[in-house]
């Protein structure tokens, strides 16, 4: 069934395509298609052997985007990918005939939205413009880190590129007022739709470790040692994160009033919805006393998890952010303060009682994010971020801190590129004891327009309980080539 579909979409791209670059009535307005095709690899050098995105990965995309314009006011947008990727899904030596299994392709819709400008109405001091459908709302001046957009999903499929979100179904209205003055902006989402995530990465072979979850309480642990038990960790298996039911107490919206002043793009934002990560609730164990019944090993007692359910905490965000100049450079800013759900885990350890093991609590605190870019005589540009909160840090005292530069070069009338990017972390409450750094190269040639290769490795290593001692597992190389047509 998903390769009919897979087949039936790229003969309706095709024949959209033919189409557009034949007919283009007048009063129906233009039809824009495009599109790319892409190969990626990348080949781990950590020495991990944990998963599959730490020895090597391919994945190889045909992207599609259309965008039709049936009248001046009206716009129709629509974009597509087909994706290929090496991971096997055999299991068993009777799906070795199915080439679903062992070729795995996936179709997937990143947007499809409607928009109609003056909807309703549409003056020169007043104007309402819709957009319903899959679409990012893409709230944020700053680059990839934007504590205001809780909108959209995170997109990790590769974790190293935090500028990826996933679309969601929501309803977008944009009141203008006095002639682009400013512009009023509502979010309605019916669905919570989950992020896209590397759990491999986050849970290393132990799910106790992971930032997904909290730390043990060490009354528990010490009580366990006192009794000789040992804690086992939670497989993969027995860990739940099902989605918010869709209703309407579950509905995410948010607004923002956005306009210019003295040379700088401004807004100020509301959300209220839940968070883009789930969190543990309840931990149900059992004590165990052979292999059978779980323990590693015979002749010791354990405390074995039955189960652990993850669910999506409530959260609200006031924002504000800004974008400009200072003389040749460029700034921005973005400030996110958070009024967090408070979320314990309770955990049923039988015999042995129940525990509560703190993971968010409910006061307020700020994520930010301050940037600038400046390019030098000689077309050197450097673009350098403050980050204060990363993505899986949602409470006030862990928030980490962090510092990356990208410094880039083009030659040969921008056909050759040569990029440095760095990463630096320090956990204020722990100081040298809580450090981290990243360092990629990246080196991209257009041999012809439309067409780029592009060489890089990425390195990172960190302290125990950083981000990025989580990213040393990623340390790899790649090759990329991309056409875009």
């Amino acid at each position: 069934m998903r390769a009919h579909a897979i087949v039936v979409a790229a003969w309706l791209c095709g024949a959209v395509w033919s189409a557009a670059g034949s007919l283009r009535p007048a009063s129906a307005g233009e039809v824009e298609f495009n599109g790319s095709v892409a190969s990626e690899n990348f080949l781990g050098v950590s020495g991990d052997d944990a998963g599959r995105w730490f020895d090597f990965r391919n994945a190889n995309t045909i992207g599609f985007k259309l965008k039709a314009h049936p009248s001046d006011e009206v716009t129709a947008s629509a974009s597509l990918e087909v994706r290929n990727t090496n991971f096997s899904e055999i299991r068993l030596v009777t799906e070795l005939w199915d080439r679903a299994a062992a070729d795995p392709v996936s179709l997937r819709v990143r947007e499809a939205y409607v928009q109609v400008d003056g909807f309703v109405f549409d003056g020169d001091e007043f104007s309402l413009d819709l957009r319903a459908g899959k679409q990012i709302v893409a709230w944020g001046e700053a680059d990839s880190f934007n504590p205001t957009n809780n909108f959209d999903p995170y997109d990790l499929e590769n974790p190293l590129d935090f500028k990826e979100r996933l679309a969601n179904v929501s309803l977008k209205l944009d009141f203008n007022i006095g002639d682009d003055f400013l512009l009023l902006e509502g979010v309605f989402v019916p669905r919570h739709l989950p992020s896209l995530l590397p759990i491999d990465l986050l849970i290393r072979g132990d799910p106790l470790q992971s930032p997904l979850m909290p730390a043990i309480d060490p009354r528990l642990l010490a009580q366990l040692e006192t009794l000789g038990i040992l804690l086992v960790p939670p497989g993969l298996d027995v860990v739940t994160a099902p989605a918010p039911a869709f209703a309407a107490e579950n509905i995410a919206a948010g607004a923002r009033l956005k306009g210019s002043f003295f040379g700088f793009d401004m807004s100020v934002s509301y959300f209220r919805g839940r968070d883009l990560l789930p969190a543990p609730t309840l931990a149900k164990t059992r004590l165990a006393g052979s292999v059978a019944e779980g323990c590693p090993q015979g002749g010791t007692s354990c405390l074995v998890f039955d189960g652990v359910e993850l669910s999506y905490p409530r959260l609200q965000v006031v924002g504000f952010d800004f974008r400009g100049s200072l003389g040749k450079v460029g700034v921005w800013g973005e400030v996110g303060v958070v009024f967090p759900e408070k979320v314990a885990t309770v955990v049923e350890a039988g015999l042995l009682g129940s525990y509560q093991l703190a993971f968010i609590d409910d006061t307020p605190f700020t994520k930010w994010t301050l940037g600038a870019e400046y390019t030098f005589p000689g077309g050197l540009f450097v673009n350098a971020q403050w980050v204060h909160g990363f993505f899986a840090e949602r409470t006030g005292h862990a928030l980490h801190d962090y510092l990356f530069v990208d410094v880039k070069k083009t030659f040969l009338s921008e056909r050759l590129r040569l990029e440095l990017m760095l990463g630096g972390e320090v956990d204020p409450n722990r100081g040298r004891r809580a450090l981290g750094g990243f360092v990629g190269l990246e080196a991209g040639y257009k041999p012809y327009d439309g067409a780029e290769v592009v060489l890089g490795c990425a390195l990172a290593a960190g302290e125990e309980r950083t981000t990025f001692d989580l990213f040393e597992d990623l340390s790899q190389v790649y090759l990329k080539i991309r056409a875009d047509f």
